[in-house]
């Protein structure tokens, strides 16, 4: 696919005099393999062009391209892991001229663009590594389940199906887990999509009467410490003067010690690190607990 939109591009493009550079910069929402969501710029790229008009035209092309190759891989393989937001283009003084470059019948000509890259045919369709089905009867195949586990574990976990999904997303969630953001949490939950478990998931939420704005936590865990830095935090107030802060992201490879950690914990408690002040806060037994049996059930269904 890729080979016959750039051969499209090379045809297509324009045999201009390239004695200016530009920088070309794709935002895109990349979707990790266990759910969770980062906004986030590709590498930029480099275009060589006579003008602003000329770069723009190639820069508009180029992210035409990268919705095309989206657009396919979504039907042919249900889904895909990175989307295409929006583009910049950047002069050599680095200032962005995306928006500040008008040019006559600019609409017409990204229209056309458009109609010529959205035209090729999906050359994806007849791939035969890409049949969802099969690649999802296997994994059902290969999934150690153990159902006595499950049903032990399912009475500590509130299920909230997800009645807008058409792939049956049912969240189970510890009924230990605060049911409002206005309460101090510490737990993971996790998904299933068509029975199958996965985007596992951290969240912390503090709540206090007077603001942190947290970007840290340090974990003191059986005398082992842990670092977490979450991608993003929330805030917001109420309640007669009382604020909440929070993060809720997806389980990475790279946090998989600290999820054991705390899971199997005798001892924890964790430092809250704001913009002046920290707060240190006990880890429950009972958050301890819950964030054992989530680890259990998760598996238990098949999880890893």
């Amino acid at each position: 696919m890729l080979k016959t939109l750039f051969g499209f591009l090379l045809l297509t493009g324009f045999m201009t005099s390239c004695d200016k550079s530009y920088k070309y910069v794709e935002t895109i929402e990349d979707r990790s393999v266990l759910g969770g969501i980062t906004i986030k710029e590709k590498e930029e790229k480099n275009i060589k062009a006579k003008d602003d008009s000329t770069a723009y035209l190639e820069a508009f092309r180029s992210f035409c391209i990268s919705l095309k190759v989206n657009k396919d891989m979504i039907q042919s393989m249900g889904s895909t892991f990175s989307t295409p937001l929006s583009f910049k283009l950047f002069n050599n003084k680095g200032e962005d001229i995306t928006n500040s470059t008008l040019f006559a019948n600019r609409r017409k000509l990204e229209k056309e663009i458009q109609e010529q890259i959205f035209s090729l045919e999906n050359s994806m369709q007849s791939s035969n590594v890409n049949n969802k089905e099969e690649d999802l009867e296997n994994f059902k195949k290969t999934m150690k389940i153990d159902s006595v586990k499950v049903r032990a574990l399912e009475k500590f976990f509130r299920k909230r199906k997800d009645e807008f999904s058409s792939t049956n997303v049912i969240w189970y969630e510890p009924k230990s887990a605060p049911k409002y953001t206005n309460m101090n949490g510490l737990y993971c939950y996790f998904q299933t999509e068509n029975g199958i478990p996965g985007n596992l998931r951290f969240r912390l939420q503090y709540y206090s009467d007077d603001w942190l704005f947290f970007s840290k936590v340090q974990f003191a865990i059986d005398d082992k410490a842990f670092d977490y830095v979450p991608n993003s935090t929330e805030t917001d107030s109420g309640d007669g003067g009382f604020i909440w802060e929070w993060f809720d992201e997806s389980v990475s490879e790279s946090d998989k010690d600290l999820i054991n950690a705390l899971a199997n914990a005798k001892s924890a408690k964790m430092k809250l690190i704001g913009r002046q002040y920290h707060d240190i806060k006990k880890v429950s037994q009972d958050q301890i607990n819950s964030i054992k049996r989530t680890i259990e059930l998760y598996e238990a269904m098949g999880g890893n």
